[in-house]
């Protein structure tokens, strides 16, 4: 999986909407095996552990700027006396000399959620300092805040894993470390920081199982307002042209038992259909082998400005994710002839209910 690998850091702002309950009832089982329920992974169980790395963010909700440095996300199981078990992980990031540390259980072979309450993910999430700073010889500079350690205070967390691709989702208020919400006068939004890691996977035990669980989804069906944000990635004369793109759209969301079906439409950014598996009460799978509709971000030698016109793109791995009310749909893919050849794309869709 190459299509994150080159990608800039994407930055959207959006506020985060407030969690609620219902959704739908997906009650079919998987294939004859009552075993293999949501969060009953016996010890050595198909989730796929190991180390995902090549991870990118996109961060919602304000204003921060991620690191740069490479990243690794890994996974390993909880041990104790009678052995390790797969349904309960131990998920770590490293990101530069910055480690983070926190746990989670598997719902299903490619989902997990957050363990339990009280847990943070440390990293450069608050804004600090800048404002006017005083020069000798009496001159006055204008100083950008800059990037410091501060810790996600997780709410939510749901992971997904997808074709050997990490997909993270995290929500909570950001507490810098002296405890308090942020640096003032440069603190966090006040609705929350929504943070979604993406990583293309080194060293797994498998891509992920797109399999119907036993749940009541929190997914609710209907018509939803989309911001999305595309990052592209196409050789032209040898080199490596990126592109990163904002634009938005309307998602329908229909259910079919275990089945979701997402059409999205009027954004130059991506339009078609995607179907999904529910895998967990938070987040589904796709259906392999799907195609749709993404920009391209080609250069055309003719005029040396980029093509911008409808191509299909091969969707190499996506997750659909929900905190209950908002969706989070992102989608990798790969174009094929044409100017737009071998383009790598990740779009990511934040949603919100209309009305």
């Amino acid at each position: 999986m190459t299509a994150l690998r080159f990608l800039p850091l994407l930055l959207v702002g959006m506020p985060l909407a407030a969690a609620a309950c219902g959704g739908i009832d997906s009650s079919s089982s998987k294939k004859g095996d009552s075993s293999n329920d949501a969060g009953t992974t016996d010890d050595g169980g198909a989730f796929p552990l190991g180390a995902y790395a090549d991870c990118q963010w996109l961060l919602t909700g304000g204003t921060f700027e991620s690191a740069s440095s490479p990243a690794t996300l890994t996974l390993s199981p909880i041990c104790g006396a009678s052995g390790c078990a797969s349904s309960s992980m131990v998920a770590s990031f490293q990101s530069g000399q910055t480690t983070s540390t926190f746990t989670l259980s598997a719902t299903s072979d490619s989902s997990a959620t957050l363990s339990g309450s009280g847990q943070g993910f440390s990293g450069e999430w608050a804004f600090c300092g800048g404002g006017a700073v005083q020069l000798d010889g009496g001159g006055v500079a204008i100083a950008d805040p800059a990037p410091t350690e501060a810790t996600l205070s997780l709410t939510f967390a749901e992971l997904t894993v997808d074709q050997g691709v990490a997909f993270l989702q995290m929500e909570g208020p950001v507490v810098d470390i002296q405890g308090s919400p942020g640096c003032t006068p440069d603190g966090p939004p006040t609705g929350g920081l929504s943070a979604l890691l993406v990583c293309d996977v080194s060293s797994g035990n498998g891509v992920g199982n797109a399999q119907a669980t036993t749940t009541t989804s929190r997914f609710v069906t209907g018509a939803y307002d989309c911001n999305s944000t595309a990052a592209s990635v196409v050789s032209y004369q040898g080199e490596e042209d990126h592109s990163t793109i904002g634009g938005s759209g309307t998602l329908a969301l229909t259910a079919n038992g275990p089945s979701l079906e997402a059409v999205y439409s009027g954004d130059a950014n991506a339009s078609g259909t995607l179907d999904f598996v529910v895998t967990s009460d938070s987040s589904a799978n796709p259906v392999p082998g799907q195609t749709i509709t993404v920009g391209c971000g080609a250069i055309d030698p003719t005029t040396s400005m980029q093509v911008n016109a409808p191509a299909p793109g091969e969707v190499t791995a996506a997750a659909l994710t929900t905190d209950g009310t908002s969706l989070y749909l992102t989608f990798l893919s790969k174009t094929s002839g044409g100017a737009c050849a071998d383009q790598t794309s990740s779009t990511v869709l934040v949603c919100t209910p209309k009305g």
